[in-house]
Order: structure tokens, then C-alpha cells, then sequence
């Protein structure tokens, strides 16, 4: 199974896949310079969590299968393993891709902080990026998935509008559990202390309350599970289209 996520993560050498993973976390920093000067470190969290993540997410997962149909699946049906194993050894390659992403992420903006303006504590910044990223998980398989049917842009644009949208709407609301898009913006609020439109959430806001943070989290971990055996099975059944 290691070699199968090495071999992955081999080919994704000189991609851009590979180079989305380490130029977005400085990208999503000097944007919120541009916009928001020495409040940067608190831009940066927003802007992250609310479009270059769900951009990066989208891109990473969408490449590694698009990249396999050009060929007709011809790496994947040749080989003498078995279909289960070639998909849980992509769906591990993006996440440990979305983890780096996330933990540059972290670190770059906390360096920053201190050099400008430190609104977000380092503690509370990696809990939001680690909060982040295991809230994504269920939508690499999901994304994986919808690239066979739909297409790559038509994926792309479906996943990174539902984000964005359902996120703005939704987070805030009592009924966010029940989107899964909507929990990872809600589930960072105590953390990073901002609305999704950026602004910062009032004392005293019961957005800023962490009670529903393990419950939201433990939803979306069992979603990711159900969403990845489902596509598992699926992929591993034939169910799935060559050009």
C-alpha cells in the first residue's frame, strides 16, 4: 500500500498539482497583504478556508484521475493489483497533499503574524488548518469520483461553487450540520474568530462557543467514510468510464 501512495506522489512530480499544493499558502499571504496590510495573519485564515482551499482541494483531486483517463486508465487496468487498493492509494495521496498545504499554511501565516499583526494564536491557528482538513476529506473521494461523470472544469466549478456558497449561507445557521459543505467554515469560527465574510464574530457570539465543534467533526468523518466506501466500491465494481 506505501508503494502504491509513493507511486502517486512520484507522478505528481513537476505537475501542478504538486506545485498548487506549495505556492498557494504564499499566494493566500500576499493577497491579504494587498487587502488587508498588517491584518494579513487574519485575512490569510479567511481567504484560505473560504476559496483558495476548496480551489486547491478541488484542483489536486480532480488532476490525479484526469490525468489517468487522457491514457485510458491504461496505468490502472494493467497493473496487477487490485482496483481498491490503486483508489485508496490516490485518495491517500491528496490527503497527505491537503495536509502539507494546510500545515504551510499554518506556518507561513503564523511566521507573519508576528512580523505584522498576531490576531489568531499560533494554538488556535493549527487547530482551525487541522479542522480544516479533516472537515475536506470526504470531498476527495467525492471529487474523484464526479470527475468521471461530469468532467474535470464541470467538476472543478461544481465543488468550488458549492464551497463558497454553501459555506456563506449555510455556516452560521443551526441546520449547518446537515451540509456537509457548511461545517468546515463553521466549525473554525471559535478558532480563528471571524464570520465567513471575514469580519470579526462579537464577544459574546455563540459562534464563538466549541460545543459543537467534536459533534460537527465526528459528522464529517463519518460522511468522508461513507462517501469513500461508497466510491470505493464502485470503482472497484467497473463502475467507471474510459475514453
Amino acid at each position: 500500500m506505501l508503494g502504491i501512495i509513493r507511486s502517486e506522489l512520484l507522478k505528481m512530480r513537476h505537475t501542478f498539482s504538486l506545485t498548487l499544493v506549495v505556492f498557494a499558502p504564499p499566494v493566500t499571504l500576499l493577497l491579504s497583504y494587498l487587502l488587508s496590510g498588517s491584518y494579513v495573519q487574519f485575512s490569510s485564515y479567511n481567504w484560505w478556508y473560504f476559496m483558495i482551499l476548496p480551489l486547491v482541494a478541488a484542483l489536486c483531486s480532480a488532476n490525479i484521475i484526469v490525468r489517468e483517463k487522457k491514457i485510458g486508465m491504461q496505468n490502472i487496468v494493467c497493473l496487477p493489483v487490485q482496483f481498491n487498493k490503486i483508489w485508496l492509494g490516490k485518495t491517500a495521496a491528496i490527503l497527505i497533499l491537503l495536509f502539507v498545504s494546510n500545515i504551510l499554511l499554518w506556518i507561513s501565516t503564523t511566521a507573519i503574524g508576528f512580523m505584522t499583526k498576531v490576531t489568531i494564536s499560533p494554538l488556535d491557528g493549527l487547530i482551525g488548518c487541522m479542522l480544516l482538513f479533516l472537515t475536506y476529506l470526504w470531498q476527495i473521494p467525492f471529487i474523484m469520483l464526479l470527475v468521471n461523470f461530469i468532467g474535470y472544469m464541470p467538476t472543478v466549478l461544481v465543488s468550488v461553487s458549492a464551497n463558497t456558497i454553501l459555506s456563506a449561507v449555510g455556516a452560521e445557521e443551526e441546520w449547518f450540520l446537515f451540509v456537509p459543505y457548511a461545517i468546515p467554515a463553521r466549525i473554525v469560527c471559535p478558532f480563528f474568530k471571524m464570520h465567513v465574510n471575514g469580519i470579526p464574530i462579537e464577544s459574546g457570539s455563540p459562534l464563538l462557543s466549541r460545543e459543537y465543534v467534536l459533534p460537527a467533526l465526528i459528522i464529517s468523518l463519518i460522511f468522508a467514510l461513507v462517501v469513500f466506501l461508497c466510491s470505493l466500491k464502485l470503482f472497484s465494481r467497473g463502475g467507471w468510464t474510459y475514453e
